[in-house]
Parts: C-alpha cells; structure tokens; sequence
C-alpha cells in the first residue's frame, strides 16, 4: 500500500472529487481526517472510510474562515499526532457571463477556491516542517491554465490557485514540502449539469485518484511545482 501509515487531511471531502481521493487514500492505507461543510457528507465519508479498516475523523469546516480552519487542523494533529497529506480540494464556481456576475459570487468564488487553499496551506505548513516534510495536493482546474467563457471568477481563482502552488513548492524545497497542482478538465460536477454537452466526455471523481495518490506518496518524493492535467485527449 502506497500510503501506508500516513495522514492525510482532504478538503471538500464529503462528495465529488474529494470524497473519492478520500475513498482511495483509505484503501492506500492512510488515516484520513475529512472536511466540508455538510456535517452530514462528512459523516458518510468518513463511515465509508471507517468500513474500509481506516482511521477517520469527519471535519465541520469553512475553508475561508480562517479560525475554522486552523480548528480542523489541529484536531487532525490532535488525531493523527502528525499530518503527512493535505489535499486542498474545496472549491465553488457558477457558469455565468460577466456582466451577470454579482460581486458576492466573485468574492465567494476566490474567498473558498483561492484564500482557502492558503488557509489551509498556512495551518498544515508548521506541522509539516516540524515533522520533516509533507505534501500538498492542490485541485485546481484546467480553467486556471487557459481561458473559460462565462466562468470568469471560476478561472480566476484556479490561475491564483496554480500560482500560489508554484510559489509555495520554491518555498517548500529546503523543508522537504511538496506543493503540485491537478488540474481537471471537464468534471461530471453539479456546477455543469445546466451545460448543454456529452455528457459520456465528462470526467468522474474517480478519474482523480490515481495521479492524487501518486503525488501523495514517497513515489513522488522528488517532484513538486508541478501542474498535472488530467483531461481526456
């Protein structure tokens, strides 16, 4: 197993994407503390990792409320006694134009998919140099490496996003800190079910897993600043 005596902490992890990278990080052998907003979703993830033989700790949090995060954190620390895994998964998005996009959708869009990911970066970071090292996986988007129609505050932030991940790996190097990026393309997400589209095209949750564990693990101990598309050709 891959992830073997590691801890991990994954956000937005009560569905979608998150909730599939927890489901393969549990079955790698990581404990895995899972946090959302929905206590609910986090509940079921976290019994569906309990059933797989996993430790895991279901975590009420707001990614852009900063005491909340630094709550969630340290309960995983309390947990887990260390944090080898951070995920930064949560994120929000709307399909509109621009000159129909409201400021509160603006700043919502950048307050989870942006400042989140610093927040939880920020609070996990410590605890990582203290123990030797770590890695961050930031879910970002394809959205972020080129222009989107009508997703303006979406693509927006996943751009800052790829670029606070390329910024923090420089600064992780001499600590032994992993920061890389996967950028999905099209998703099987609630944010396109309005889209017009084949649908067969669209990418599943658990299409993510594989490069998540990998970037995860001490496969990939030598790489970071790295942006890994994953799209379907």
């Amino acid at each position: 197993m891959r992830l073997a005596g590691k801890c991990a902490l994954i956000t937005g992890g009560g569905r979608g994407i998150g909730r599939a990278v927890a489901l393969g990080f549990a079955r790698e052998g990581a404990a895995v503390a899972v946090a959302a907003r929905t206590p609910a979703e986090v509940e079921q993830t976290a019994a569906e990792v309990r059933a797989l033989g996993r430790v895991a700790l279901p975590l009420v949090c707001d990614v852009s409320d900063e005491a909340a995060v630094k709550a969630a954190l340290q309960a995983a620390l309390a947990e887990f006694g260390r944090l080898d895994v951070l995920v930064n998964n949560a994120g929000v998005g709307s399909v509109r134009p621009i000159h129909g996009l409201t400021r509160a959708s603006w700043d919502h869009a950048l307050a989870v998919n942006l400042t989140g990911t610093f927040l939880c970066t920020k609070h996990a970071w410590k605890a990582m140099q203290r123990q030797g090292g770590g890695a961050i996986v930031n879910i970002a988007s394809l959205a972020g490496r080129r222009g989107v129609a009508h997703m303006a505050a979406y693509s927006a932030s996943k751009w800052g996003q790829i670029g606070f991940t390329l910024s923090a790996a420089e600064e992780g190097k001499p600590l032994g800190i992993r920061v890389n990026a996967v950028a999905p393309g099209k998703g099987d997400t609630a944010m396109r079910a309005a889209v017009v589209e084949d649908k067969s095209r669209l990418l599943k949750a658990e299409d993510h897993v594989g490069v998540c564990v990998f970037l995860a693990s001490d496969e990939a101990r030598y790489i970071t600043g790295q942006v890994i598309e994953v799209d379907y050709f």
